[in-house]
Protein backbone atom coordinates (compact mmCIF):
# COMPACT_ATOMS: atom_id res chain seq x y z
CA UNK A 1 0.00 0.00 0.00
CA UNK A 2 0.94 3.48 -0.90
CA UNK A 3 2.16 5.51 2.10
CA UNK A 4 -0.53 8.42 1.21
CA UNK A 5 -3.16 5.53 1.25
CA UNK A 6 -1.32 4.50 4.70
CA UNK A 7 -1.77 8.09 6.33
CA UNK A 8 -5.41 8.41 4.37
CA UNK A 9 -6.50 5.44 6.27
CA UNK A 10 -5.22 6.73 9.93
CA UNK A 11 -6.96 9.93 9.43
CA UNK A 12 -10.06 8.53 9.07
CA UNK A 13 -9.66 5.99 12.41
CA UNK A 14 -8.45 8.74 14.33
CA UNK A 15 -11.51 11.05 13.50
CA UNK A 16 -14.10 8.35 13.86
CA UNK A 17 -12.34 8.04 17.70
CA UNK A 18 -12.83 11.31 18.47
CA UNK A 19 -16.33 11.27 17.50
CA UNK A 20 -17.40 7.92 19.24
CA UNK A 21 -15.31 9.73 22.79
CA UNK A 22 -17.69 13.04 22.47
CA UNK A 23 -20.49 11.38 21.76
CA UNK A 24 -20.08 9.11 24.83
CA UNK A 25 -19.51 12.33 27.18
CA UNK A 26 -22.65 14.18 25.58
CA UNK A 27 -25.23 11.12 26.34
CA UNK A 28 -24.14 10.35 29.58
CA UNK A 29 -26.62 11.10 32.33
CA UNK A 30 -26.59 14.03 34.61
CA UNK A 31 -27.24 12.56 37.30
CA UNK A 32 -24.00 10.36 37.69
CA UNK A 33 -20.99 12.85 38.17
CA UNK A 34 -18.31 12.10 35.29
CA UNK A 35 -14.70 12.90 35.36
CA UNK A 36 -14.09 16.28 33.80
CA UNK A 37 -12.88 16.13 30.13
CA UNK A 38 -9.27 16.34 30.06
CA UNK A 39 -8.00 16.98 26.26
CA UNK A 40 -4.53 16.31 26.63
CA UNK A 41 -5.40 12.95 28.74
CA UNK A 42 -7.87 12.35 25.43
CA UNK A 43 -5.16 13.12 23.45
CA UNK A 44 -3.01 10.52 24.53
CA UNK A 45 -5.43 7.61 24.65
CA UNK A 46 -6.45 8.47 21.05
CA UNK A 47 -2.62 8.32 19.98
CA UNK A 48 -1.91 5.13 21.77
CA UNK A 49 -4.92 3.84 19.60
CA UNK A 50 -3.49 4.67 16.82
CA UNK A 51 -0.19 3.26 17.61
CA UNK A 52 -1.98 0.23 18.43
CA UNK A 53 -3.66 0.02 15.23
CA UNK A 54 -0.40 1.03 13.57
CA UNK A 55 1.47 -2.15 15.42
CA UNK A 56 -1.64 -4.51 14.43
CA UNK A 57 -1.90 -3.90 11.19
CA UNK A 58 1.42 -3.49 10.29
CA UNK A 59 1.31 -7.31 12.10
CA UNK A 60 -1.19 -8.12 9.45
CA UNK A 61 0.63 -6.84 6.74
CA UNK A 62 4.21 -8.99 8.18
CA UNK A 63 2.02 -12.06 8.24
CA UNK A 64 3.65 -14.62 5.83
CA UNK A 65 1.68 -14.68 2.56
CA UNK A 66 -0.64 -17.61 2.48
CA UNK A 67 0.39 -20.36 0.55
CA UNK A 68 -1.20 -19.82 -3.27
CA UNK A 69 -3.16 -22.57 -4.61
CA UNK A 70 -0.61 -24.79 -6.93
CA UNK A 71 -0.65 -23.37 -10.16
CA UNK A 72 -1.18 -26.49 -12.68
CA UNK A 73 1.03 -26.77 -15.35
CA UNK A 74 -0.44 -25.72 -18.44
CA UNK A 75 -1.43 -28.80 -20.48
CA UNK A 76 0.94 -29.26 -23.19
CA UNK A 77 -0.94 -30.43 -26.07
CA UNK A 78 0.43 -33.59 -27.35
CA UNK A 79 -0.04 -34.54 -31.09
CA UNK A 80 -0.01 -38.40 -31.21
CA UNK A 81 0.54 -39.39 -34.37
CA UNK A 82 -1.36 -43.04 -34.87
CA UNK A 83 1.30 -45.00 -37.34
CA UNK A 84 -0.63 -47.30 -39.38
CA UNK A 85 -0.82 -51.01 -38.11
CA UNK A 86 1.70 -52.27 -40.90
CA UNK A 87 0.99 -55.24 -42.66
CA UNK A 88 2.59 -57.78 -42.45
CA UNK A 89 6.18 -57.88 -44.39
CA UNK A 90 5.41 -59.60 -47.64
CA UNK A 91 8.06 -62.10 -49.13
CA UNK A 92 10.03 -60.16 -51.48
CA UNK A 93 8.48 -61.21 -55.11
CA UNK A 94 12.42 -62.29 -57.37
CA UNK A 95 12.07 -61.09 -60.79
CA UNK A 96 12.60 -64.29 -62.54
CA UNK A 97 16.27 -64.36 -63.63
CA UNK A 98 16.32 -62.24 -66.64
CA UNK A 99 17.40 -63.87 -69.96
CA UNK A 100 20.18 -61.94 -71.35
CA UNK A 101 19.26 -63.36 -75.19
CA UNK A 102 16.25 -60.90 -74.05
CA UNK A 103 18.07 -57.87 -74.45
CA UNK A 104 19.33 -58.72 -78.06
CA UNK A 105 17.73 -59.47 -81.24
CA UNK A 106 17.90 -62.99 -82.60
CA UNK A 107 20.90 -64.31 -84.33
CA UNK A 108 19.87 -64.10 -87.50
CA UNK A 109 19.20 -60.24 -86.92
CA UNK A 110 22.11 -59.64 -85.16
CA UNK A 111 23.84 -61.65 -87.79
CA UNK A 112 23.28 -59.67 -90.46
CA UNK A 113 24.63 -56.19 -88.51
CA UNK A 114 27.87 -58.23 -87.36
CA UNK A 115 31.42 -56.07 -88.07
CA UNK A 116 33.39 -58.61 -90.03
CA UNK A 117 36.73 -57.77 -90.65
CA UNK A 118 38.16 -59.71 -93.60
CA UNK A 119 41.80 -60.38 -95.14
CA UNK A 120 42.38 -62.22 -98.62
CA UNK A 121 45.62 -62.21 -100.09
CA UNK A 122 44.58 -64.04 -102.85
CA UNK A 123 43.48 -60.35 -104.14
CA UNK A 124 46.75 -60.59 -105.75
CA UNK A 125 46.06 -62.76 -107.67
CA UNK A 126 43.85 -61.42 -110.20
CA UNK A 127 43.60 -64.96 -112.33
CA UNK A 128 40.75 -66.34 -109.64
CA UNK A 129 37.97 -65.53 -107.82
CA UNK A 130 37.89 -64.28 -104.54
CA UNK A 131 36.08 -67.44 -102.23
CA UNK A 132 35.49 -65.46 -98.77
CA UNK A 133 33.70 -62.16 -100.38
CA UNK A 134 31.58 -64.85 -102.85
CA UNK A 135 30.81 -66.52 -99.32
CA UNK A 136 29.71 -63.41 -96.84
CA UNK A 137 27.81 -61.82 -100.30
CA UNK A 138 26.04 -64.74 -100.52
CA UNK A 139 24.65 -64.63 -96.61
CA UNK A 140 23.66 -61.18 -97.63
CA UNK A 141 26.57 -59.88 -95.14
CA UNK A 142 28.14 -56.98 -94.69
CA UNK A 143 32.52 -56.74 -94.23
CA UNK A 144 35.06 -54.28 -94.32
CA UNK A 145 37.41 -55.59 -97.17
CA UNK A 146 40.78 -55.22 -96.64
CA UNK A 147 41.72 -57.39 -99.61
CA UNK A 148 45.87 -58.18 -99.70
CA UNK A 149 46.72 -54.40 -97.80
CA UNK A 150 48.31 -56.12 -94.96
CA UNK A 151 48.97 -52.19 -93.06
CA UNK A 152 45.35 -51.32 -93.59
CA UNK A 153 44.56 -55.16 -91.83
CA UNK A 154 46.89 -54.44 -89.00
CA UNK A 155 45.18 -50.48 -88.43
CA UNK A 156 41.91 -52.20 -88.70
CA UNK A 157 42.89 -54.87 -85.87
CA UNK A 158 44.27 -52.54 -83.78
CA UNK A 159 41.36 -50.42 -83.95
CA UNK A 160 39.01 -52.90 -81.75
CA UNK A 161 35.98 -52.78 -84.44
CA UNK A 162 34.02 -49.81 -85.43
CA UNK A 163 31.85 -49.60 -82.27
CA UNK A 164 34.82 -50.14 -79.82
CA UNK A 165 34.12 -53.73 -78.63
CA UNK A 166 35.99 -55.41 -80.72
CA UNK A 167 35.29 -57.71 -84.13
CA UNK A 168 32.50 -60.21 -84.31
CA UNK A 169 34.74 -61.86 -87.02
CA UNK A 170 38.17 -61.86 -88.11
CA UNK A 171 38.77 -63.33 -91.40
CA UNK A 172 42.52 -63.86 -92.20
CA UNK A 173 42.95 -65.97 -95.63
CA UNK A 174 46.85 -66.12 -96.25
CA UNK A 175 46.18 -68.42 -99.00
CA UNK A 176 49.10 -66.70 -101.23
CA UNK A 177 51.81 -67.05 -99.35
CA UNK A 178 52.27 -63.11 -97.82
CA UNK A 179 53.79 -61.92 -94.85
CA UNK A 180 50.87 -62.31 -92.50
CA UNK A 181 52.73 -64.07 -89.31
CA UNK A 182 54.55 -62.89 -86.30
CA UNK A 183 52.87 -59.68 -84.75
CA UNK A 184 49.35 -60.87 -86.98
CA UNK A 185 49.06 -63.86 -84.75
CA UNK A 186 49.25 -61.37 -81.42
CA UNK A 187 46.45 -59.66 -82.52
CA UNK A 188 44.10 -62.54 -83.33
CA UNK A 189 44.85 -64.05 -80.32
CA UNK A 190 44.32 -60.65 -78.47
CA UNK A 191 40.83 -60.49 -80.14
CA UNK A 192 40.10 -63.97 -79.24
CA UNK A 193 41.19 -63.48 -75.85
CA UNK A 194 38.73 -59.96 -75.68
CA UNK A 195 36.00 -62.42 -77.48
CA UNK A 196 36.39 -61.81 -81.07
CA UNK A 197 35.61 -65.06 -83.44
CA UNK A 198 38.76 -65.87 -86.00
CA UNK A 199 38.76 -68.04 -88.94
CA UNK A 200 42.37 -68.70 -90.17
CA UNK A 201 43.62 -70.29 -93.29
CA UNK A 202 47.03 -70.79 -92.80
CA UNK A 203 49.98 -73.36 -94.44
CA UNK A 204 52.88 -72.28 -93.11
CA UNK A 205 52.91 -74.42 -89.79
CA UNK A 206 55.79 -76.21 -90.67
CA UNK A 207 57.62 -73.05 -90.29
CA UNK A 208 55.88 -70.78 -88.22
CA UNK A 209 54.51 -73.40 -85.88
CA UNK A 210 57.00 -72.87 -82.65
CA UNK A 211 56.75 -69.21 -82.94
CA UNK A 212 53.92 -66.87 -81.74
CA UNK A 213 51.45 -69.08 -84.26
CA UNK A 214 51.19 -70.90 -81.49
CA UNK A 215 49.62 -68.38 -79.56
CA UNK A 216 46.44 -69.40 -81.37
CA UNK A 217 47.59 -73.53 -81.96
CA UNK A 218 48.79 -73.71 -78.08
CA UNK A 219 45.36 -72.39 -76.29
CA UNK A 220 43.44 -74.56 -79.54
CA UNK A 221 45.00 -77.31 -78.76
CA UNK A 222 46.51 -78.74 -82.09
CA UNK A 223 50.37 -78.72 -82.92
CA UNK A 224 52.00 -79.25 -86.83
CA UNK A 225 52.28 -83.38 -87.08
CA UNK A 226 53.91 -82.93 -90.77
CA UNK A 227 53.93 -80.96 -94.06
CA UNK A 228 51.45 -81.83 -96.94
CA UNK A 229 52.61 -81.96 -100.23
CA UNK A 230 51.36 -84.30 -103.34
CA UNK A 231 51.83 -84.62 -107.14
CA UNK A 232 48.41 -86.43 -107.60
CA UNK A 233 45.79 -84.37 -107.86
CA UNK A 234 43.84 -87.14 -105.21
CA UNK A 235 46.03 -86.18 -102.86
CA UNK A 236 44.60 -83.09 -102.36
CA UNK A 237 40.39 -84.86 -101.51
CA UNK A 238 39.93 -84.08 -98.00
CA UNK A 239 36.78 -85.33 -95.77
CA UNK A 240 34.32 -84.09 -93.24
CA UNK A 241 35.55 -85.35 -89.45
CA UNK A 242 32.45 -87.33 -88.11
CA UNK A 243 29.96 -84.85 -89.24
CA UNK A 244 27.92 -83.93 -86.17
CA UNK A 245 29.59 -80.11 -85.65
CA UNK A 246 27.40 -77.24 -86.57
CA UNK A 247 29.98 -76.47 -89.33
CA UNK A 248 29.15 -79.65 -91.30
CA UNK A 249 25.01 -79.05 -91.39
CA UNK A 250 24.53 -74.61 -90.66
CA UNK A 251 23.46 -73.07 -93.01
CA UNK A 252 24.29 -75.89 -95.51
CA UNK A 253 24.31 -79.43 -95.67
CA UNK A 254 26.25 -82.24 -97.50
CA UNK A 255 28.94 -80.90 -97.73
CA UNK A 256 32.31 -82.54 -99.58
CA UNK A 257 35.38 -81.46 -100.74
CA UNK A 258 36.10 -83.96 -102.74
CA UNK A 259 35.92 -81.91 -106.23
CA UNK A 260 39.51 -80.82 -106.49
CA UNK A 261 41.01 -78.44 -108.70
CA UNK A 262 44.84 -79.36 -108.41
CA UNK A 263 45.62 -75.17 -108.40
CA UNK A 264 48.46 -75.96 -105.26
CA UNK A 265 49.42 -79.18 -107.23
CA UNK A 266 53.56 -79.10 -107.04
CA UNK A 267 53.91 -76.93 -104.12
CA UNK A 268 53.21 -76.64 -100.35
CA UNK A 269 49.63 -77.76 -99.82
CA UNK A 270 49.48 -77.02 -96.63
CA UNK A 271 50.08 -79.14 -93.62
CA UNK A 272 48.90 -81.38 -91.13
CA UNK A 273 48.10 -81.31 -87.82
CA UNK A 274 47.72 -83.64 -84.80
CA UNK A 275 45.81 -82.57 -81.63
CA UNK A 276 47.25 -81.71 -78.65
CA UNK A 277 46.57 -81.03 -75.18
CA UNK A 278 45.80 -77.78 -73.94
CA UNK A 279 42.63 -76.75 -76.09
CA UNK A 280 39.13 -78.18 -77.30
CA UNK A 281 39.99 -78.44 -80.76
CA UNK A 282 37.27 -80.74 -82.32
CA UNK A 283 38.38 -81.85 -85.64
CA UNK A 284 36.44 -80.61 -89.17
CA UNK A 285 38.46 -82.10 -91.86
CA UNK A 286 41.07 -84.50 -92.56
CA UNK A 287 42.91 -86.37 -95.13
CA UNK A 288 41.36 -89.76 -94.72
CA UNK A 289 38.27 -89.10 -92.61
CA UNK A 290 39.31 -89.87 -89.12
CA UNK A 291 40.57 -87.92 -86.16
CA UNK A 292 43.04 -90.59 -84.50
CA UNK A 293 45.92 -89.48 -86.40
CA UNK A 294 47.92 -86.71 -87.35
CA UNK A 295 45.88 -86.14 -90.54
CA UNK A 296 43.95 -82.86 -89.45
CA UNK A 297 43.46 -79.87 -91.95
CA UNK A 298 40.90 -77.93 -90.14
CA UNK A 299 39.40 -77.88 -86.57
CA UNK A 300 37.01 -75.80 -84.58
CA UNK A 301 37.98 -74.62 -80.88
CA UNK A 302 38.07 -71.84 -78.37
CA UNK A 303 34.31 -72.50 -77.64
CA UNK A 304 34.10 -72.71 -81.42
CA UNK A 305 35.33 -69.06 -81.58
CA UNK A 306 38.51 -70.07 -83.81
CA UNK A 307 38.42 -72.24 -86.82
CA UNK A 308 41.57 -72.75 -88.42
CA UNK A 309 42.52 -74.38 -91.81
CA UNK A 310 45.94 -75.32 -93.18
CA UNK A 311 44.28 -76.47 -96.90
CA UNK A 312 44.29 -74.11 -99.43
CA UNK A 313 40.87 -72.55 -100.26
CA UNK A 314 41.37 -72.50 -103.96
CA UNK A 315 42.49 -76.64 -104.33
CA UNK A 316 38.52 -76.76 -104.36
CA UNK A 317 35.79 -76.03 -106.55
CA UNK A 318 33.80 -73.12 -105.85
CA UNK A 319 30.48 -74.99 -105.93
CA UNK A 320 31.99 -76.60 -103.13
CA UNK A 321 34.34 -74.60 -101.21
CA UNK A 322 31.87 -71.41 -100.98
CA UNK A 323 29.38 -73.30 -98.70
CA UNK A 324 32.04 -74.39 -96.72
CA UNK A 325 33.34 -70.88 -95.68
CA UNK A 326 29.34 -69.83 -95.58
CA UNK A 327 29.36 -72.59 -92.45
CA UNK A 328 32.83 -71.52 -91.31
CA UNK A 329 31.20 -67.97 -91.03
CA UNK A 330 28.15 -68.66 -89.65
CA UNK A 331 29.28 -71.19 -86.93
CA UNK A 332 31.98 -68.87 -85.81
CA UNK A 333 29.38 -65.89 -86.05
CA UNK A 334 26.97 -67.55 -83.52
CA UNK A 335 30.00 -68.61 -81.29
CA UNK A 336 30.67 -65.12 -80.72
CA UNK A 337 26.91 -64.27 -80.38
CA UNK A 338 26.53 -66.54 -77.67
CA UNK A 339 29.84 -64.78 -75.78
CA UNK A 340 28.31 -61.73 -75.84
CA UNK A 341 24.73 -63.12 -74.81
CA UNK A 342 26.97 -64.62 -71.82
CA UNK A 343 28.96 -61.49 -71.09
CA UNK A 344 26.10 -59.30 -70.83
Amino acid sequence: MSPFAKYRTRTVVLLGLLTFIFACTIGTPAAQQQPAFDPTRAALELEATAMSLQVTQAALQNQPAAPAAPTQAPVQAVTVVVQPTAAPAQPTAVPPTANPAENMPEFEDWMKDASILVFEDIAGDYGVYRYVPIALNGMGLSYIDEADALGRFKDALLTNGPRGEGWDLIIAAKELRTDLQGEFYEYLNDAITNGSSVILEEWAMDSLGNGKLSLLTGRCGVAFDRDWRGNDIEDTVIYAVNGSHRAHHYPNEGLSLTRVTGYWLWTDLGDRMRLAPGGDATPLWSLYGKANGGDIVAVSCIDDRFIIQTYATHSYAQDRIVPVWQNYIYSTLRARYDYLVAHR
